[in-house]
């Protein structure tokens, strides 16, 4: 059983125990990658090197990017940026410490609001980061925009 929650919504992909047969339902898998494919957000993991290892959500597509498109690029290679200062560079290195990381980037006319963490195997040991981000044109500075993103969303 996989279960996340974001913002107070959590998905639990534990079919329902009605004992009634639903054909019309989607597998419990298919169903999440459903919820997600359509969720006005970008969720996506690196590895340990900081390359994109998932990119899934329908604020993708405000990009021009599909789904799991990222994967293999490096962040370095998507900021197109050296610097490990850059915030989002940055905010993924602490992640990759352990810490929980809201950051906000302007990118072109729009305001991304995100949030990084670590993304720890099943002995928690860190193993990349994993993160999620909002396109937020109503940010307002100094306001912490927060989420709660709990489990991995990849297998």
């Amino acid at each position: 059983m996989k279960q996340w929650e974001l913002r107070g919504i959590t998905v639990d992909e534990r079919p329902p125990h009605d004992g009634r047969s639903q054909p019309d339902q989607l597998p419990s898998e298919d169903m999440a990658r459903f919820v997600v494919d359509q969720l006005p957000a970008i969720f996506w993991t690196t590895d340990a090197r900081l390359h994109f290892t998932c990119s899934l959500g329908a604020g993708l597509g405000g990009l021009g990017l599909g789904p799991n498109q990222l994967v293999g690029m490096s962040l370095f290679e998507f900021f197109e940026t050296e610097d490990r200062r850059f915030p989002a560079i940055q905010a993924h290195l602490r992640a990759l410490l352990g810490e929980m990381v809201p950051f906000q980037l302007a990118w072109g006319a729009r305001t991304v609001a995100a949030r990084v963490g670590p993304l720890r195997d099943g002995r928690g040991r860190t193993i990349g980061t994993i993160g999620v981000a909002l396109d937020a044109p109503d940010v307002v500075p100094g306001i912490t925009w927060n989420v709660a993103l709990r489990g991995s969303l990849v297998g």
